[in-house]
């Protein structure tokens, strides 16, 4: 007697679950897993589990120097503890006696579970992800792996989960990659040509989810669309919010005689509205993405860093050049532009 068969999806951004949509479909039978970061302006759209925070002020612990580090460090076991358990009951119970395909995130916290099926596949969230300087080789021992697995601490092997796992059968990406470590799991996806495949009743379901609207928007204006970043927010750069935002704000000076739309990162936290008065500010709980498939097309799309601006074929491409002492943004930079030039996008320069 065949088995059903099981879809799960565990993702923390909204970009990733875009593309788990473009890859797979929407289909209600499917197991939706979100963190605790996804926004819940889309979650509330899909049945869905919903996992607890975990990290402590974004670190993995809170500081043991005083009562309240202390008590933070037992709280956040306790929701670990409680989200893994409550996983692994679920998972049980959804998938018992089916064949599983699990897909999204397997950095986040208890997607490690998802290791133990020998079918994992990961979804991009962020070339930078990628690189050979962030993934480890995955070291086989049987007796650690089957222990980690039972435990739940796939954790301590974090760097593994960007492709290297044993059970990581395939890395969807949206450009091309040599890291050696994944080289060969690596399947490149096109975005469009996905989007395309797709029903118009599929397409509108994904619009749905995503609540796109983008009404009173003049897009036959001269336009310039300002791709903001949660660079200030994250771990892996030096760069502060005063600093992030004064290059915003040479940006919007730059092209002060468009239209400027700004559409934030789905993880930048700053509130732009407060910041930029002015500025028509659009949704940003949906993917960038989704404008170049509508066939929206603003006259430049300008950011720092974004990899969301390689998908703009159709629009003038800005990446801010002025100076940046960050070795991060300078490395992404690099990298970003080094695809732009491939992919032969009309790129605006200072020079």
């Amino acid at each position: 007697m065949s088995k059903n068969k099981k879809n799960i999806c565990l993702v923390t951004t909204v970009y990733s679950f875009f593309l788990y949509l473009l890859i797979k479909g929407y289909n209600e039978e499917d197991i939706y897993i979100f963190t605790a970061w996804f926004p819940k302006e889309v979650s509330k759209n899909v049945k869905h589990i919903q996992m607890p925070p975990v990290l402590f002020k974004g670190k993995k612990f809170a500081e043991l120097n005083s009562i309240s580090g202390i008590y933070e460090n037992i709280i956040g076991f306790f929701r670990y503890f409680y989200g893994y358990l409550k996983l692994r009951i679920l998972l049980f119970i959804k998938t018992f006696n089916c064949d599983v395909e699990a897909y999204g995130h397997a950095q986040t916290p208890f997607s490690y579970i998802l290791f133990e099926n020998e079918n994992s596949n990961i979804i991009e969230d962020g070339i930078e992800n990628y690189t050979a300087e962030i993934c480890e080789p995955h070291k086989i021992n049987p007796i650690i792996d089957f222990f980690l697995h039972i435990c739940g601490i796939y954790i301590l092997n974090n760097c593994e989960c960007y492709g290297t796992h044993k059970n990581v059968k395939t890395v969807y990406l949206t450009n091309k990659h040599d890291n050696p470590l994944i080289k060969d799991k690596v399947r490149i996806i096109d975005i469009k040509q996905l989007w395309d495949n797709l029903t118009n009743e599929d397409q509108t379901k994904i619009l749905e989810i995503f609540n796109v609207n983008i009404e009173g928007i003049d897009f036959n204006k001269k336009t310039a669309l300002l791709l903001t970043e949660p660079l200030a927010e994250g771990s892996l750069t030096t760069i502060t919010e005063e600093e992030e935002i004064k290059i915003y704000n040479e940006i919007i000076e730059k092209f002060s005689d468009y239209q400027i739309l700004i559409k934030p990162h789905p993880r930048d936290m700053k509130n732009s509205e407060k910041i930029f008065p002015n500025m028509k500010i659009i949704d940003k709980n949906f993917p960038v993405e989704i404008l170049t498939l509508i066939n929206i097309n603003p006259t430049v799309v300008c950011s720092i860093v974004s990899t969301a601006l390689y998908n703009f074929e159709k629009s003038k491409i800005y990446v801010y050049d002025g100076k940046i002492s960050d070795k991060y943004i300078q490395n992404a930079q690099k990298e970003l532009l080094k695809i732009i030039k491939e992919k032969n996008l009309d790129l605006i320069s200072n020079q």
